[in-house]
């Protein structure tokens, strides 16, 4: 775990108190250190208050300021109150959409495994209130996504991501997934037949996960969850494979699992699955960050390198990659670097390349055309990319 002093070499002292109060989460830091830093340095609140929005941290930070009594600013502490009490109520509306989806599709012999958002933070959080959740995500079987959108449909949820049934065939086959409006509480519910897009690489998919439900309960909530194992396998798919940390909840959220569930995890299983699915870099990399900024490790290791720059990713003030897209130039550059290999570097980007040609859901949707147009969208797609790359590029130069 970085020293203070090699936090300030890296962080602005805003951040370093993201850090120290985190840290006080976990019992990785002594109250006293997190105040007596506050104290003696100059700290900019509405900076702070900025960085936690980006990060998804707000209600995780308000929640160890009232738990530990720490001194903050009055207007920051205020502001933090707000937000947590929007998140509890949102989170308890999440949950009772999960329970409810959970049991209509499984009336309909469908099975679908609830990972991340509010159900995380009741299995792993000390105060599921702390967890900030955008959205509501499963994980399904992709040969049940024409049952899966039948229902929705049926009861009268609003298509954000998806495509019109002709093209559902070519849809599944290179996307990841379909996602629906839920306008009671205003959030999104995102079907996933796969963990990651296919151009950020391989990944264990439904078949692997369904074996590893088990039952859980919490207050008035029952259902079947993930195993902590393979729980923190696809959170890890979110946070560490895809995303790559660019946000300072994804340590927290990894940090949660491993301090409450570290003797259930099965590290073989994980590590293989790292190696099978070359995510090896990605997985250790995370893992370090995890240790270095809120010390808490699943395995006791030998230190895994990594550089000054990219310590500052999880916490910049602005999020580092805004677009984790192939269009993206930064996305791609801070991708290749951590693949495992060459080898897989080149992968990476072959399939990139690909991804130029096949239209997503925008292309498609925009366009319009009867499916037999299909390959009329690929000729069409590059000319897109590039139109829409030169449209940036004018916008940002006014």
């Amino acid at each position: 775990m970085l020293s203070i002093h090699q936090l300030k070499a890296v962080y602005s002292n805003e951040q370093v108190v993201l850090i120290l109060l985190s840290r006080l989460y976990f019992n990785t830091c002594e109250k006293l250190t997190v105040q007596d830093f506050i104290a003696r340095q100059d700290i900019e609140w509405g900076l702070m208050y900025k960085i936690a929005r980006v990060h998804g941290i707000r209600s995780f930070i308000y929640s160890v300021i009232v738990k530990y009594d720490v001194a903050v600013n009055d207007e920051f502490a205020s502001v933090l109150k707000k937000n947590y009490n929007e998140v509890k109520f949102k989170n308890f509306s999440q949950l009772k959409v999960t329970t409810k989806l959970i049991a209509g599709f499984k009336n309909r012999d469908i099975n679908i495994i609830p990972y991340k958002g509010a159900l995380f933070a009741v299995a792993y959080y000390n105060d599921w209130a702390a967890r900030e959740s955008s959205d509501i995500d499963f994980l399904i079987a992709e040969k049940d996504l024409d049952a899966v959108e039948d229902y929705f449909i049926f009861n009268g949820y609003q298509a954000s991501v998806n495509v019109p049934k002709p093209y559902l065939k070519f849809y599944r086959k290179l996307f990841k997934d379909i996602v629906y409006r839920h306008k009671g509480i205003n959030t999104s519910v995102e079907m996933h037949w796969r963990l990651m897009e296919r151009f950020s690489g391989s990944y264990p998919a439904y078949d692997f996960f369904i074996p590893h439900l088990s039952p859980f309960n919490s207050g008035d909530f029952s259902l079947y969850k993930l195993t902590p194992t393979y729980d923190f396998l696809a959170v890890a798919s979110n946070h560490f494979m895809k995303d790559m940390y660019i946000k300072f909840k994804y340590l927290v959220d990894v940090a949660c699992i491993i301090s409450k569930e570290k003797a259930a995890l099965e590290t073989d299983t994980i590590f293989l699955c790292a190696k099978k699915f070359a995510f090896e870099k990605r997985l250790h990399t995370g893992l370090e960050l995890v240790n270095q900024l809120l010390g808490v490790e699943l395995i006791k290791d030998q230190p895994y390198k990594i550089s000054g720059e990219l310590l500052k990713i999880p916490l910049a003030p602005k999020l580092y990659l805004p677009r984790l897209y192939i269009n993206e130039p930064k996305f791609i550059r801070y991708a290749l670097k951590l693949q495992d290999n060459f080898f897989e570097q080149v992968k990476f980007l072959s399939r990139c390349l690909f991804y130029v040609f096949m239209p997503t859901y925008a292309d498609i949707n925009q366009l319009n055309l009867p499916v037999y147009f299909l390959p009329l969208l690929i000729i069409l797609r590059p000319f897109r990319l590039l139109y829409q790359a030169a449209k940036g590029v004018a916008g940002k130069n006014k």
